[in-house]
């Protein structure tokens, strides 16, 4: 009895582990991260486009987009954005070209799906990912081509070889 119950547990344990999919997440790189701003003292909130490698100040801090990604509309949704923002000496109105950085008050990822799991820790300012979205104004976003290495590697062995074939002669 105690046999069979195994062999039924270990087929119920192989079928059940391969009948799982592993679905790898596609990123679409977008070139816009629309992010909203939130006062904690006054209640104000601003929604705020931010270009990809571009940076906006809301009030007293400046936000910095450095890239971000969402997903195919068959996958489960997500946006990810990854920012640096610093407290500013400036208000909003100011020219951002007259802004003096202050202290780094975050530097990492937020996601919108879950805006808590990464959450900006500032006693005056809360921020959070909207969405990432494209601009048909701005130039679209490419990810990087992978890079060729064997000709890297290849140039270096006959380097190394020409060194070697050098030293042997002299």
């Amino acid at each position: 009895m105690k046999n069979t119950s195994l062999k039924v547990l270990v087929l119920f344990m192989f079928v059940f582990t391969f009948s799982l999919q592993v679905k790898a997440f596609t990123n679409i790189p977008q070139n816009t991260a629309k992010i909203r701003a939130l006062n904690k003292q006054t209640g104000k909130t601003k929604d705020i486009e931010i270009p990809v490698g571009d940076e906006q100040i809301f009030e007293n801090i400046l936000i910095h987009v450095f890239a971000c990604y969402t997903r195919p509309e068959d996958e489960t949704p997500e946006n990810s954005v990854f920012v640096k923002v610093n407290e500013t000496n400036a208000s909003f109105k100011e020219e951002l070209n007259s802004v003096k950085l202050g202290q780094t008050v975050f530097s990492g990822w937020m996601f919108s799906s879950s805006p808590s799991l990464v959450a900006m820790e500032h006693p005056n300012y809360d921020i959070w990912l909207l969405e990432c979205k494209d601009n048909p104004n701005l130039p679209k976003i490419e990810l990087p081509s992978p890079v060729d290495n064997t000709a890297t590697a290849t140039q270096s062995t006959e380097d190394t070889n020409d060194t070697i074939n050098t030293n042997q002669t002299e």
